[in-house]
């Protein structure tokens, strides 16, 4: 009778542990459910509020709107103001790209394919702007623009945000080409092609989704900076990101909701693209 009843109880000991366990796992699952629910309504409630006043007539704020209309799009795309600061925007952000794009490649090939002395101490100075506040890297970059004379100039705005925009796609492009073996460079060069022939002919055509990716992320990057251009840029060089900061400063203008809006919408669509860039490139 003793072993039978030392087996009971053990198995009582069991079931009521393995209750204990079910009911801890639940507890975390609801807890943790709760807690990204939360902070999912957070994120989201202030987005979908901006996206509600978009679509107000009125001249200024009031929630509920007195009346609804696509008065603030009207004005955004009709008034010169917000049109210059997006096509300024633009006119930097794309070039910056480009430039970015042009050094990133093949620093990725010197980091990655090369026995080129201190090139980890080169990545790690390529990402110094993801590192570094933006306000001190401005202050410094303030000072070397004024022995340069690119202060308040459209050139000096480009190379600031291709500093900006160049570790995007080097991040992006460094990580795609850890992916890709060696060995398809050292077959092609077997078969006769050159070193070169064989980054340009194997790799680098499997680096275009990556290059792309991280050009949209640069893009994206260069787009909404807001720090360069009130430090390096000049009276007449407004950005649409310092055209809302203005706004908000100097007098609230609702169409700042229609523009939030649509960079909502635009940077979506955008990082949906570059994921599906880096997907491909898998």
């Amino acid at each position: 009778m003793a072993p039978l009843h030392d087996r009971n109880a053990v198995t009582a000991d069991r079931n009521r542990r393995e209750r204990m366990r079910h009911l801890s796992d639940r507890a975390t699952r609801l807890g943790g459910g709760t807690v990204v629910t939360i902070a999912a309504l957070l994120l989201l409630i202030p987005a979908a509020l901006v996206v509600a006043l978009s679509f107000s007539n009125d001249k200024y704020f009031n929630f509920p709107p007195r009346s609804w209309g696509t008065r603030q799009y009207h004005t955004l795309f009709t008034s010169p103001q917000w049109g210059d600061a997006i096509w300024l925007s633009v006119k930097i952000a794309v070039p910056a790209v480009v430039l970015s794009t042009l050094i990133a490649v093949p620093a990725v090939f010197a980091i990655n394919r090369s026995r080129l002395p201190l090139r980890h101490a080169l990545q790690a100075a390529g990402v110094t702007s993801l590192i570094v506040p933006l306000s001190a890297y401005a202050v410094a970059m303030y000072g070397v623009f004024v022995q340069l004379h690119l202060l308040a100039t459209y050139l000096g705005l480009v190379i600031a945000n291709t500093v900006l925009a160049f570790p995007m796609i080097l991040v992006v492009t460094t990580a795609a080409m850890s992916r890709i073996p060696v060995e398809l460079e050292l077959a092609a060069m077997t078969a006769g092609a050159s070193r070169l022939r064989a980054w340009a002919g194997i790799t680098l055509r499997l680096l275009i989704p990556a290059i792309l990716a991280g050009a949209v992320l640069a893009f994206i990057t260069s787009f909404d900076e807001a720090v360069f251009i009130n430090f390096l840029g000049g009276p007449g060089q407004v950005t649409l990101p310092k055209a809302v900061f203005d706004s908000v400063r100097f007098g609230v203008d609702p169409v700042i909701t229609a523009i939030a809006t649509l960079l909502m919408l635009f940077t979506s669509v955008l990082m949906l693209i570059a994921l599906r860039l880096r997907r491909t490139g898998q």
